[in-house]
């Protein structure tokens, strides 16, 4: 009898493992900001502040601008940081989890370049011919590890996201992943950089 994979199972992945992953990066992320920042990101009220602020004070607009511009950068190509927009932005007196969602997005658009970039090279070396990769390839059968760990491999990520363009994974399948990965990682430093402006500043 053939051994199963179950790591490779699209069936497991999509009745229990994409589910319980997605569980539990939401428990996870909870855990980082509590529930409150969370809800309060995306009350009409939160939304209407930030556009409020956006169009009211150009220095808040180059700051959300800033953030996102610089999320479209490769990692290799990055030679400085957008710290201190953030926290100008939370002095602003901005939700945290909004200022990682607008990363988070930029994050991803980012990403999405990188795949077309690798498109592109498919194109370049095998002209029009349109295969795709077989369901064996390790970046389909893996997608679920592989993908969730892309945005905390730096460089080495983004050579991953090339590759799955290269080899035609479709975007669409692996975005979720990605997305919910990058949010976490950004959670994950964005509080501890508030914890430790809290510290030095007695706010804590």
């Amino acid at each position: 009898m053939a051994k199963r994979n179950i790591l490779g199972s699209m069936e497991t992945h999509k009745q229990v493992t994409i589910p319980f992953l997605f569980l539990i990066g939401f428990l996870l992320l909870a855990g980082i900001t509590g529930f409150n920042d969370i809800q309060q990101a995306f009350t009409l009220s939160s939304i209407a502040n930030v556009l409020d602020k956006m169009f009211e004070d150009a220095f808040v607009l180059i700051g959300i601008l800033a953030i996102f511009l610089y999320e479209l950068v490769p990692t290799a190509f990055r030679l400085l940081g957008t710290t201190g927009f953030f926290i100008g932005l939370l002095d602003e007196g901005f939700n945290p989890f909004v200022l990682i969602l607008i990363a988070s997005i930029g994050r991803l658009v980012g990403y999405y370049l990188l795949y077309i970039v690798g498109r592109l090279v498919f194109r370049v070396f095998k002209g029009k011919h349109k295969s795709l990769a077989s369901a064996e390839h390790f970046l389909h059968k893996y997608r679920l590890i592989v993908f969730f760990t892309v945005p905390f491999l730096g460089a080495l990520g983004d050579l991953v996201v090339v590759i799955a363009g290269h080899q035609r994974i479709g975007f669409i399948k692996i975005a979720p992943f990605l997305f919910l990965s990058v949010i976490i990682r950004y959670s994950i430093w964005l509080y501890i950089t508030i914890g430790q402006i809290d510290l030095v500043t007695g706010n804590g």
